[in-house]
């Protein structure tokens, strides 16, 4: 775990040192194909494992669950946030 936040910590210093390098416009491209390369990898891999693969449905049973769960809290805690910022409702006369 060390060595990854070293790892980003150089690449943090690096990208500052080399903010006003011209070829730095081309990170985020480069960046965007790593993650679908990425992504098509690791669908491979779920693909071609037959444990996931049997218990897919449970597991995406459990996804929707905790999605839906999340998003019902965020809803919770914005309305209550809405409610403390506005003063509950009321108008300020």
């Amino acid at each position: 775990m060390f060595k990854i936040i070293a790892v980003m910590f150089v690449g943090i210093a690096l990208g500052y040192l080399a903010r006003r390098w011209s070829a730095l416009r081309y990170v985020g491209l480069t960046t965007m194909a790593t993650i679908v390369a990425l992504l098509f990898v690791m669908g491979g891999e779920i693909g071609g494992n037959e444990a996931v693969m049997r218990n897919l449905p449970r597991l995406g049973g459990d996804a929707v669950l905790i999605a839906l769960a999340a998003v019902a809290g965020s809803v919770v805690a914005a309305r209550a946030v809405y409610n403390i910022v506005k003063g509950g409702g009321r108008r300020a006369e």
